[in-house]
C-alpha cells in the first residue's frame, strides 16, 4: 500500500484529501458567523493577544479577519518581524489604521522568539496569548483558557484544543480538513466541540503548542521570555521544560478551541530544507540542555 502510495500524483493525493474533508464537513455548513458572547468578551478583557507576522499574507488575513470578530476587548498587538510584500504590509497598515491596535516593526526579520518578546514587552493585561499567524480564532477563545488560570496559581501556562498539536487535538476530523475548512466550518465545528467538552477537566500536558499559547504574563516576565539560543522552533518545548522544572503546571483546556491551519505561518517564506535545519539545531540544543527529558508530547507547530 505505501509503495503504490508513493507513486499517486501530487494533483491527485491534494483532490482525494479535498474530497474527503468536503465528506467529513457536511455537517458544518449553513452556521454562519456566530457571535462571540458577553461571557467570552468579558474575559478577553484580561488578555493581550501578541500576533508577530512575516508575510504569509493569504493566511494573515484570515487571521487578522478572525481577531476583528473574536478578541473582544482584549489587548492586540501586532508585530511586524520584517515583513516584505506589499500585500502584508497592507494588510497591517489597515489592521492598525481603523482599529485601536498597537504594533510593532522591525526592519529585518528577528524571528518567532524576538517578535513574541517585542510585543509582550508593550502587553499589560493580567494574560498573554502569543498566536501563529495561521491560527484562526473562535468565538471559544478566552473563558476556557480564564477558568483554567483561574483554578490554580501553578497553572501557568494554557493551551486550548486545536486541530493540528497531539497533546491538544480535538478529533481526526479537524486534523484532516485543518487546511480546507472555511471560517464558517470552523466555527460549526467549535461549536460542536465546546458543546461536547462542557463538563470536562483540565489535563495535565508536557508542553503547550506555540501556535496558540496562553500565559500569565508576570509568569513570562519572571522567567525573562523564550531562551535566547531559540529564535523559533522549540521556543515553547524549552520554556515549558523550564517552567515545570520550577513546580509550575501546563494545561490543556478542551473549553477553548482555536484552529490552526498549519504551516501557513513559515510556508514559502523559508524553503523546507532551511525549516528542517532549524528543527534539528533546536532539538540539539534542548537535548543539551535537558538531557534528562523525553516527555516531548508534540511536533512542529511552527
Amino acid at each position: 500500500m505505501i509503495h503504490i502510495r508513493a507513486h499517486i500524483p501530487v494533483v491527485v493525493k491534494q483532490v482525494i484529501r479535498r474530497s474527503v474533508a468536503a465528506v467529513l464537513s457536511v455537517d458544518l455548513n449553513g452556521g454562519g458567523i456566530p457571535q462571540l458572547s458577553e461571557q467570552e468578551r468579558a474575559a478577553s478583557r484580561d488578555f493581550s493577544l501578541i500576533l508577530p507576522i512575516h508575510d504569509a499574507p493569504e493566511v494573515t488575513e484570515r487571521c487578522l479577519a478572525g481577531i476583528e470578530r473574536y478578541g473582544g476587548d482584549a489587548e492586540i498587538i501586532l508585530v511586524d518581524d520584517g515583513s516584505r510584500l506589499e500585500a502584508t504590509l497592507e494588510l497591517i497598515r489597515e489592521a492598525v489604521q481603523h482599529r485601536s491596535w498597537q504594533m510593532v516593526r522591525h526592519d529585518t526579520p528577528l524571528r518567532h522568539s524576538r517578535a513574541c518578546e517585542a510585543g509582550a514587552r508593550l502587553a499589560t493585561r493580567e494574560y498573554l496569548l502569543f498566536l501563529n499567524s495561521d491560527c484562526i480564532i473562535t468565538p471559544w477563545t478566552w473563558c476556557g483558557a480564564h477558568e483554567a488560570f483561574a483554578a490554580a496559581p501553578k497553572i501557568a501556562v494554557v493551551g486550548p484544543s486545536t486541530s493540528l498539536n497531539p497533546g491538544q487535538r480535538a478529533s481526526a476530523r479537524a486534523l484532516h480538513c485543518a487546511r480546507y475548512w472555511t471560517d464558517e466550518q470552523i466555527y460549526a465545528f467549535a461549536a460542536k466541540h465546546i458543546r461536547r467538552h462542557a463538563g470536562d477537566g483540565l489535563a495535565d500536558l508536557a508542553e503547550a503548542s506555540g501556535s496558540a499559547f496562553f500565559i500569565r504574563r508576570d509568569v513570562w516576565e519572571r522567567c525573562g521570555g523564550f531562551h535566547p539560543e531559540l529564535p523559533d522552533y522549540g521556543n515553547e518545548t524549552e520554556l515549558c521544560k523550564r517552567l515545570r522544572r520550577q513546580g509550575a503546571r501546563i494545561i490543556w483546556t478542551r473549553r477553548a478551541y482555536i484552529h490552526h491551519i498549519g504551516a501557513g505561518s513559515m510556508r514559502n517564506v523559508v524553503t523546507a530544507r532551511e525549516k528542517q535545519q532549524r528543527h534539528d539545531a533546536a532539538k540539539k540544543r534542548i537535548d543539551e540542555l535537558y538531557p534528562e527529558d523525553d516527555d516531548t508530547n508534540k511536533g512542529d507547530t511552527k
